[in-house]
């Protein structure tokens, strides 16, 4: 567990969404999901309950909110990237939306993450969160290849991208240092490389 950075006496009230949420992570790395009240949040951020329900609409919404915005930018980046070959797609979409959800909350992002993948309260909810995820990979993968997004091998493409990327941020957030995210291009590339050679057999089978 990181040591919390709590709002010290003093501090000003957090002004922004950014910093509300900031904040709000700092509690639950500390005390766990469900013992992190919203009283805790808003006393914490030196901000009402009004505040708090209209950034986030409640404490699941703190947790999630960002989760489901970093899926919409990586399906926007793969289709974005449409015409490089799909497993190169898929890798720098990954790579391009963390990059903008670091970009979102440089200084919670990794934090999110931490929560989710230690907190045992919200285990099965992390887990289809990243299913998601996973499977956004995989429609993508099933689309570019005209297989049925619930093949095996789409599957199998979605599944392990996902579970390289987490080992990334496992790894990164375990370190609590500095993280560059291009960093990503390389770690993913094994994974990637030996997908697009699959699917280059099947194009020419």
């Amino acid at each position: 567990m990181t040591t919390s950075r709590t709002r010290p006496r003093g501090r000003p009230p957090a002004s922004t969404r950014e910093a509300l949420e900031e904040i709000a992570f700092e509690l639950l790395l500390r005390d766990g999901y469900e013992a992190t009240t919203l009283q805790a949040i808003t006393t914490a951020g030196g901000v009402g309950r009004s505040t708090l329900f209209r950034y986030f609409g409640s404490k699941a919404g703190i947790v999630w909110g960002e989760f489901d915005r970093a899926v919409d930018r990586l399906h926007s980046a793969l289709h974005d990237a449409d015409d490089a070959p799909v497993m190169e797609a898929v890798r720098t979409a990954v790579v391009r939306s963390t990059h903008l959800s670091q970009a979102a909350a440089p200084d919670s992002w990794l934090d999110r993450f931490r929560v989710l993948d230690r907190d045992t309260a919200l285990v099965a909810e992390t887990a289809a969160h990243w299913r998601v995820w996973a499977e956004t990979v995989s429609r993508y993968a099933a689309e570019r290849t005209g297989l049925a997004a619930t093949a095996p091998l789409p599957s199998a493409i979605g599944g392990a991208v996902q579970a390289a990327y987490v080992a990334v941020l496992r790894r990164w957030a375990d370190a609590d240092e500095a993280v560059d995210i291009d960093e990503l291009d390389d770690e993913l590339r094994p994974v990637t490389d030996a997908f697009q050679a699959v699917l280059d057999g099947v194009t020419r089978g």
